[in-house]
């Protein structure tokens, strides 16, 4: 099983492919990779590892579950509440490996598409780019 731990969004998360997480509001997903293991093999950045990347795809924009925030003063009768939802975004890791290194299983399906593409394309008459012209009725 292949898993990295990156630093994103100033924490660190120990993650693997597929795996969904949360995190504050972040508006791209730029990463640092620092640990990288295969199930066999671990590497240790020193602090980063320039050579691997993890990939991922953000899913949503949202906010975080209310929580209460009160104040209180005793024999006063002070009491004060309010509430508040942290933003935050939702992200899926799609790859974790080499920089530069496509996965074998979208090679294995460019390769597929190609060999049907060549099978059944058809010539098509090229297409006409702009605006239609406007014919003057005299």
């Amino acid at each position: 099983m292949t898993y990295a731990v990156i630093r994103f969004g100033g924490r660190q998360f120990k993650l693997s492919e597929g795996e969904k997480f949360q995190i504050q509001r972040q508006k791209d997903s730029k990463n640092e990779v620092l640990v990288y293991g295969d199930g066999e093999n671990t590497e240790i950045g020193t602090p980063v590892l320039e050579n691997y990347e993890v990939k991922l795809e953000k899913i949503e924009d949202t906010r975080d579950k209310k929580i209460r925030v009160g104040r209180f003063k005793s024999k006063s009768r002070y009491r004060k509440v309010k509430g508040h939802k942290q933003p935050i975004s939702i992200f899926k890791v799609v790859s974790i490996g080499k920089k530069g290194a496509k996965s074998e299983k979208k090679a294995e399906k460019k390769a597929e598409q190609s060999e049907v593409a060549k099978d059944t394309k058809v010539k098509d008459a090229p297409k006409k780019r702009g605006r239609p012209s406007k014919k003057k009725e005299e």
